[in-house]
């Protein structure tokens, strides 16, 4: 009796370890599985998310620069147009005949260039009235360069270098390197001041 309590036992015992093995078989691999089914979801979404950043990162990038150009398109204009307005306003201050031009009709070709201040001071009526011992005084501008200045605010401040020939009767002289100072309100869309500086060099 006592043996056959044995051998039940001793069976029992080794039936209730071949299902504790194949319970450890079944839930470690499944375990195993479902860790590195994780960890490759984790590693798609971390790449997924890279992307997305530098995706975003370019888009931002893409717009900075854009607006840069922008900016930078917007100064080259403005600088334009400072610069034909610079070439008018000096053809009519240069290109001078005092016989077939007054500085009232002078003062209103520059009107829309100039605020008033600038056109009085360039061309005074006080002149039309003045004659020269030589002769009609007559002056032509032959060359012009602007040399613009960074932006400040809404001004730019420009040397204008003026190469010009003047007479009054028989007597002639060439002028390079005549400069002068100005301002260019880009809001206004005027040149609202103008320094005579003088001439450089001999």
């Amino acid at each position: 009796m006592k043996n056959k309590q044995k051998i039940i036992i001793l069976i029992t015992g080794v039936v209730c370890g071949i299902i504790i093995a194949g319970l450890f078989v079944f839930i470690f691999p499944a375990s195993k599985n479902e860790g590195v089914e994780q960890e490759l979801g984790t590693t798609q979404a971390a790449s997924k998310n890279k992307k997305e950043i530098s995706n975003l990162k370019l888009q931002l990038q893409g717009a900075e620069d854009a607006l840069q150009n922008a900016k930078t398109g917007k100064n080259n204009q403005n600088v334009s147009d400072l610069e034909t307005l610079a070439q008018s306003l000096f053809k009519v201050y240069y290109n001078y005949d005092q016989s077939k031009t007054t500085n009232s009709e002078r003062q209103k070709e520059v009107s829309d260039w100039v605020i008033p201040e600038v056109s009085q001071k360039l061309f005074p009526l006080s002149a039309d009235k003045g004659t020269s011992d030589y002769g009609t005084i007559q002056s032509q501008l032959n060359s012009l360069q602007v040399y613009a200045q960074p932006q400040a605010g809404t001004n730019i401040t420009a040397f204008i270098d003026c190469d010009y020939t003047a007479s009054a009767g028989d007597l002639k002289s060439n002028v390079p390197h005549y400069i002068f100072e100005v301002t260019y309100d880009v809001s206004a869309r005027k040149i609202t001041a103008v320094t005579e500086l003088g001439k450089v060099g001999k």
